[in-house]
């Protein structure tokens, strides 16, 4: 049997752009020191603004590569909590879990810290010479929770669902330290790619209303058809205290819409920025995610086979026009982390790092072609 773990789990110069840190204050030049100094190597960063959903305190992760002249700020994924089930496979989670410490930290640079979009030194990784900031996941909040003391069925202790105020308040030094870059993306997986959907307002404000580049891996809503998902999408949206835009009702309310809403109203509301979205086309750990959560709503349950039509229904009826997509063959989750998966894998001839490349392009790059659809 596949354990749930899979649900969200692998469920966007020495001073960087800081050749000249451009901060307004000391603080966050202290904060940094050590990055800065650190010759290009990652570098712990402990906060004690940000908290994980056990209570304890958690940090950042930096890497400040010589002659960068541009920030990625990658949301780690790493399952979630919103069931008796689901907290205790995520509470142990090898790179997430109900705490995240130096330790952690230190674990996951030695296996994926240069690996995927962290690579320096594959040219064909359009990041590779970019800053890196590195958000753990240690909330079970998909990133984007603000709920403290939060009670789950099932589940003993309270919950710290604050996902989406540690990076409200990581962004408080981060957008001064990095006011300078030339360019900003926003990345996550899985997890942390539901967080980029519901963050990214609030890093485009934090740095002034410039343009950021998204990229959501491996976290699709998908169309509700006869798969009638909404109901979870209202338990995730009321266990976590999810922050959707005040802008976008619907994006809270299933009944008109729901989270899929959100594509449109980033692609719409941010007309300067640049999105992009991938996923293999029967990643299994979505297939068992949507299926549990399908039945579990009076849905038909989901298949490998349905899974993919619903990521081309999403593409072609709901985002195509504004995001690119990457939709691979296979059954594997995320790629982002991966060199395999992001940097060696082809689809029509095209790797995901090559595709991420020409986010900037006037019209979205689609692999496979996509078949748009105008909407009534």
């Amino acid at each position: 049997m596949i354990p749930k773990l899979l649900i969200l789990i692998l469920v966007l110069s020495q001073v960087a752009v800081a050749a000249e840190p451009s901060v307004d204050s000391t603080d966050h030049d202290s904060e940094f020191s050590k990055a800065i100094s650190a010759q290009g190597k990652w570098v712990w960063i402990p906060r004690d603004d940000t908290f994980c959903r056990d209570g304890s305190t958690t940090g950042i992760g930096v890497r400040l590569l010589p002659d960068a002249k541009a920030v990625m700020i990658y949301l780690q994924g790493g399952g979630a909590c919103y069931d008796a089930q689901s907290c205790a496979q995520n509470k142990n989670a090898p790179i997430a879990g109900e705490n995240f410490s130096q330790e952690k930290f230190e674990t996951w640079v030695d296996t994926l810290g240069d690996q995927g979009v962290f690579n320096t030194t594959n040219p064909s990784n359009p990041v590779s010479r970019w800053n890196h900031v590195y958000i753990p996941y240690c909330t079970g909040d998909l990133h984007g929770g603000a709920k403290t003391n939060a009670s789950v069925p099932g589940v003993t202790e309270t919950q710290q669902f604050v996902g989406y105020r540690n990076l409200q308040n990581n962004l408080k030094v981060l957008a001064p330290f990095f006011r300078n870059a030339e360019d900003i993306a926003l990345m996550g997986a899985s997890a942390g790619g539901f967080g980029v959907l519901v963050n990214y307002p609030q890093v485009v404000e934090a740095f002034g209303g410039r343009s950021v580049a998204a990229l959501v891996d491996s976290a699709p809503v998908i169309p509700e058809s006869s798969i009638k998902t909404s109901c979870f999408e209202r338990k995730v949206i009321r266990t976590f205290g999810l922050q959707l835009p005040s802008r976008c009702p619907q994006c809270a309310d299933p009944s008109r819409g729901g989270l899929i809403s959100i594509y449109n109203y980033l692609s719409q509301t941010y007309p300067q920025g640049r999105f992009a979205f991938a996923s293999a086309d029967a990643d299994l750990a979505g297939v068992v995610l949507y299926n549990q959560e399908s039945q579990a709503c009076g849905g038909a349950g989901v298949n490998i086979f349905n899974y993919r039509f619903s990521l081309y229904a999403l593409r072609d009826r709901h985002i195509g026009r504004d995001w690119a997509t990457y939709l691979p063959g296979g059954i594997t989750h995320t790629m982002t982390q991966s060199d395999a998966l992001f940097l060696d894998r082809k689809s029509r001839g095209v790797s995901a790092a090559e595709w991420l490349g020409k986010i900037n392009d006037k019209s979205p790059s689609h692999i496979p072609k996509a078949r748009l659809i105008l909407q009534r």
